[in-house]
């Protein structure tokens, strides 16, 4: 990854609000140097149990050639891939919401829609993937309190969330709570489409089938007005 995009995702926002940018740097560059070393130390470990499941496979099917050359390294590439995939158990979520914006006299839905995500089934651990929608509703009534967030946090935290292993079931809904948690709108609600691996490969192997998933919360679980226009404007059917 360029510097440049590591250092205006984080780094340049957190030093901007340190009074001693020089101080702020070396403490995180030391703890930089720890967090290097303790993922490099999982990525050890991790490594060691892929090759016990390459192991496993050849027992269960001799014909695998070992010696493969495409295969040479492939434990240490499976290990980076998976800590990267459930990178999200890493990231704070409040850190994502640190910057807000008041709501002023804004009281409609504001919806992100087709927010691409890839995830992790936790029951076979094989990737499901889709696209996320989320919406919500200021409350003016909290006054200068009511406060909305930039589009790209609406995505970051939906990365979040979707890099763990989990069900997608449980990823809606705390998409969901960590908007009401963090804003306190009038109302939030999600919807998420998945295509599983673990359906499209193995088992049933349907490629075309779609999971819909939701999770409401506030004026969009009482008002159905309000429901349908956001399924309408997500072009879903209501």
């Amino acid at each position: 990854m360029a510097f440049e995009s590591t250092f205006n995702k984080d780094l340049a926002r957190n030093m901007a609000r340190s009074s001693d940018p020089e101080k702020f740097l070396d403490a995180e560059l030391l703890n930089l140097k720890k967090r290097a070393l303790e993922l490099n130390s999982a990525r050890q470990t991790m490594a060691i149990g892929y090759e016990k499941v390459l192991e496993g496979l050849k027992m269960a099917y001799p014909d695998l050639d070992m010696n493969d050359k495409n295969l040479i390294g492939t434990p240490n590439r499976m290990a980076r891939a998976l800590l990267e995939i459930c990178s999200g158990l890493g990231t704070d979520e409040k850190e994502i919401f640190s910057t807000t914006f008041p709501a002023e006299k804004y009281n409609d839905v504001i919806i992100l829609k087709d927010i691409d995500y890839t995830s992790l089934c936790s029951h076979h651990f094989i990737p499901f993937t889709g696209k996320a929608h989320v919406g919500y509703l200021p409350d003016t009534s909290l006054g200068e309190q009511s406060r909305v967030v930039g589009l790209s946090k609406l995505a970051h935290i939906v990365d979040c969330h979707a890099q763990r292993p989990q069900l997608q079931e449980r990823m809606c809904h705390n998409i969901m709570s960590s908007i009401k948690e963090q804003l306190k709108p009038a109302g939030v609600m999600v919807v998420i489409e998945g295509s599983h691996g673990c359906m499209t490969c193995r088992s049933a192997k349907k490629s075309n089938a779609t999971m819909i998933t939701s999770a409401l919360d506030g004026k969009f679980r009482d008002d159905k007005k309000l429901r349908s226009e956001f399924l309408s404007l997500i072009s879903l059917k209501k």
